[in-house]
């Protein structure tokens, strides 16, 4: 799933080698969205800011903007099998017992059998689906731009419970909540456009706290060692790190453009990139910044942190290979169109989609 656990700490695996060569890449189709009263008819391609892909065994899942969710082959990007839906896959896939589950423009969430592509059921929302779900302790979590945090019961798709958290007063196409829930020790964290992370009993639904971010929150909750990180954008841009059990806020860090990367939290340290073309590392429970390294154009992509080495992508269109220790450059790789994916990092290996259309498997150089 997106970030790899239900406390979004999980990377990938190793081992990492310092540079990277394209092994292979596939040429993704487009989609077109028809005009509407607020929009003009606009192409679609390529992998979406939310849209990182998983692994599985010997193959690659990934939704992409084309309107298909695809299955890949990880050795060698033969596709395996293609699912249709009716708008853009935004979100990241999840991955459960033989199911992927995944978000989409179609306001549905859809869940498709792993194994054949053949579509099992659809959920509803009736708003843009953008939030990427996450099972934990037997139950499927996931946000909507209805405003809602839904619990569903990940076999039949039956509602467990709602939660409204607002957010609706956005424009279309950012209402309500657009980040992944984080689910750690019975509860279940997530953030929405009104400015507020909300902590709710993962069981039940019941709302325990919840903390003012004062801005559009689309940056996915982290959490680990009773706290939990995440950061809004330019309204109020800065990175949060508050109190797991009670809300309170530890500390903040502004950048003054916002943020769209979710953090990566390994040990101590907690990597995040900025709008403000910066790639940071912080202490994570005190705050205290340890290095920034600069990129030419902002970061929207999320790092994946393995073996000691940072990696993500940038509007400029490289994925970047920082070390962990001091952020020094280790190698960069220009994929040719803007990465605001985040990586899956698998035995080594990088999958990651293009915004221009492209899906690719970095290998070792």
């Amino acid at each position: 799933m997106f970030r790899g656990n239900p406390s979004h700490t999980f990377y990938g695996t190793g081992p990492v080698p310092d540079s990277f060569k394209v092994k292979w890449r596939y040429r993704l189709g487009t989609f077109v969205s028809p005009a509407a009263a607020h929009r003009k008819e606009k192409s679609w391609s390529g992998t979406g800011w939310t849209g990182t892909a998983v692994a599985v065994g010997s193959r690659v899942i990934v939704g992409s903007l084309d309107s298909r969710l695809y299955c890949f082959e990880a050795a060698t990007g033969k596709v395996v099998w293609r699912y249709r839906a009716g708008a853009m896959f935004k979100s990241s896939a999840c991955y459960h017992d033989g199911r992927v589950y995944i978000g989409n423009v179609d306001n549905h969430l859809h869940c498709v059998d792993a194994a054949t592509g053949k579509g099992l059921w659809r959920y509803n929302t009736g708003n843009d689906l953008d939030s990427s779900p996450c099972v934990a302790g037997g139950k499927l979590y996931f946000g909507g731009e209805n405003g809602y945090l839904h619990c569903l019961d990940p076999v039949t798709g039956r509602v467990i419970w709602r939660a409204f958290l607002g957010g609706l007063e956005g424009p279309p196409g950012s209402n309500g909540v657009e980040s992944s829930p984080a689910v750690a020790h019975g509860r279940v964290y997530a953030s929405n456009f009104s400015g507020y992370l909300f902590c709710h009993d993962a069981e039940s639904g019941k709302r325990i706290w919840r903390a003012r971010t004062g801005g559009d929150t689309d940056v996915s909750p982290v959490v680990s060692g009773g706290r939990v990180f995440t950061a809004a954008e330019e309204e109020a841009p800065y990175l949060y790190c508050f109190d797991a059990m009670t809300g309170k806020r530890m500390w903040r860090f502004a950048n003054r453009l916002g943020w769209w990367s979710t953090p990566a939290l390994v040990g101590d340290r907690l990597f995040a990139g900025g709008q403000n073309r910066r790639m940071y590392c912080f202490h994570a429970f005190s705050g205290a910044l340890l290095w920034e390294f600069k990129t030419p154009r902002p970061i929207w992509s999320s790092p994946a942190v393995v073996d000691g080495k940072v990696i993500f992508g940038c509007y400029d269109g490289h994925v970047y290979n920082l070390a962990a220790s001091d952020g020094r450059l280790l190698s960069k790789i220009d994929l040719g169109g803007r990465v605001i994916s985040s990586p899956c990092v698998e035995r080594g290996h990088v999958y990651v989609g293009t915004a221009t259309g492209w899906f690719f498997c970095l290998a070792p150089a």
